[in-house]
């Protein structure tokens, strides 16, 4: 099985749970995003796997990892360690990050 179709699974939840509502969307589940990739698509691996290490009932706890694990590796955050789409609350994964977390739970618990 190639990476990508271990991915699959989640990839779709997440679009159903976040691509759909999300302000960047067509309304369909597709992106509607021009002149950059969604962070949820650039990053997927790493989102998923930062957020299979974690076991919490607190979402300040996902942010933490996402933020170190995720967030401190983008191309969008500058150099000081702002990003300035984290910040006008156009980056997807910060902004549907308790989606992302729903997602990826509903799949885990549909795997084991």
């Amino acid at each position: 099985m190639t990476e990508d179709e271990r991915y699959v699974a989640y990839r779709d939840a997440i679009r159903r749970r976040v691509c759909s509502p999300c302000l960047d969307g067509r309304g369909d589940g597709s992106c509607g995003l021009t002149g950059r990739t969604c962070a949820l698509e650039a990053h997927l691996p790493a989102i998923l796997e930062t957020i299979m290490n974690v076991d919490s009932e607190r979402m300040v706890d996902y942010v933490v990892a996402i933020e170190a694990q995720v967030c401190g590796k983008c191309e969008q955050r500058g150099s000081s360690g702002e990003c300035r789409l984290r910040d006008s609350g156009d980056c997807a994964l910060a902004a549907y990050l308790s989606l992302v977390v729903d997602a990826v739970e509903e799949v885990r618990g549909v795997a084991t």
